[in-house]
């Protein structure tokens, strides 16, 4: 039988925390407070058995069965068993604990909801991470996001290059708590979520997530997404 150990407990509950940061940013710096805690419990402990425990929790953390299920935006009449692009969303981020990123080429005010949603999450702790195409067509969204001037949401937007000002961000993906992606045709409208005929995937994956994660990190490095500084 285990013990109920708060310190072990502690530890646990630090380590998972610093595991869902690592996979979202691929730092090794987000282990400091659970090697500190790790090192006051069992000081005999060298850095590289340390290390090791390390890897095992990660290990186990990630060792979540995959899935991968269709998820479709049809009219009602076409009688197709799929999960629905709107439920799925509107699924997904309600149950969002640690973060949400999501990708909009058209945010309608269809999505309006969604949006009170998202800002509701931040306010609890939720990091938000939102990527826009076009900054001047989404002031309605920006601004009820800045709004809340939460430290918790960050807006970036598409800097499309001179030379092709066609050029957009079409990617349509939402991404929640490091595990569960949803990439879709769906945009964030009336028509992409009940209008139209769309077709997407929803991915349970730690490891799909980080890659998408990692991604857009990388393109932000590369200024391919700037931040929009959202005014205190």
């Amino acid at each position: 039988m285990w013990n109920d150990d708060l310190g072990i407990a502690l530890i646990a509950e630090t380590l998972k925390d610093e595991i869902h940061h690592f996979t979202l940013t691929g730092s090794h710096i987000a282990f400091k407070k659970s090697i500190k805690l790790i090192e006051e419990r069992y000081p005999h402990f060298t850095i590289h058995e340390i290390m090791d425990i390390l890897q095992i929790a990660c290990k186990l953390y990630s060792v979540k069965e995959e899935s991968c299920e269709l998820v479709i935006t049809a009219p009602s009449s076409f009688n197709i068993k799929a999960r629905k692009t709107k439920s799925v969303v509107n699924n997904i981020l309600t149950e969002a604990e640690k973060s949400i990123t999501l990708t909009g080429y058209s945010i309608s005010e269809y999505f309006e909801y969604m949006m009170e949603l998202i800002i509701r999450k931040s306010t609890q702790g939720v990091y938000v991470k939102l990527y826009l195409n076009d900054i001047q067509k989404h002031q309605d969204v920006i601004k009820r996001m800045t709004d809340y001037a939460s430290k918790f949401i960050k807006i970036f937007y598409y800097n499309k290059p001179d030379d092709d000002k066609m050029a957009a961000l079409h990617a349509k993906l939402i991404v929640v708590d490091g595990y569960k992606s949803l990439i879709s045709s769906a945009n964030l409208s009336y028509h992409g979520m009940r209008g139209n005929i769309e077709m997407g995937i929803l991915i349970e994956s730690f490891e799909k997530a980080k890659e998408i994660e990692s991604l857009l990190k990388k393109l932000r490095e590369q200024k391919v997404f700037k931040s929009y500084l959202m005014q205190s």
